[in-house]
């Protein structure tokens, strides 16, 4: 039920809905974005390509890849990943989302941080500012739902967006499925 809620909300954010792979690499998925890894890495023993070495802790970066592919299309563009990532050696659930657009800023963010929270149906939630990762310092925050944190959201750091040769502002957030739906209550039961 709450895979489906998360994405009817975030659907009706206007955000399109992607699937991305599973496999990725230690600089898309700490370096670049600055995130430390969640636990123990699943590493690749064999891997075909350098691109391709661990499966991946965090959606955020491949979103990030996602935009910088479609860089020539017009903007806004805002998309959403509800999908496995694996922390030490186990499969949890994440979904992050990213938007791209010449107006907005972390005041826009909040709003969809807001929408989001009001469609789950959580009403004592709260942004608590943090610094790191690949958020813009002093345009970040803690995702926090009855005094847990459940994820993370910000302003992309132009940095990080250069290293995805990516110029244009963007804002997102990464929400870890299992804590959200330990801090919520879910209205079908």
């Amino acid at each position: 039920h709450l895979r489906r809620r998360i994405r009817e909300a975030l659907q009706g954010l206007g955000l399109i809905q992607i699937q991305s792979l599973t496999l990725s690499n230690d600089d898309d998925q700490f370096n670049t974005v600055r995130w430390k890894a969640d636990g123990a890495i699943t590493r690749m023993t064999n891997p075909i390509t350098t691109e391709h070495t661990i499966l991946r802790q965090n959606i955020l970066p491949g979103l990030l890849r996602l935009l910088a592919a479609n860089r020539h299309h017009d903007l806004p563009q805002g998309v959403y990943e509800l999908g496995t990532v694996v922390i030490n050696h186990s499969n949890t659930d994440r979904f992050a989302f990213l938007v791209a657009e010449n107006s907005g800023g972390f005041a826009s963010l909040r709003g969809r941080i807001q929408a989001l929270m009001r469609d789950l149906g959580c009403n004592d939630w709260s942004l608590e500012p943090i610094e790191g990762g690949p958020w813009l310092a002093g345009r970040a925050a803690s995702i926090m739902v009855e005094g847990m944190k459940i994820g993370e959201c910000g302003e992309i750091d132009p940095y990080v967006s250069e290293s995805f040769e990516l110029t244009v502002p963007m804002s997102g957030a990464q929400i870890d499925v299992s804590s959200l739906n330990s801090a919520i209550q879910d209205p079908v039961h």
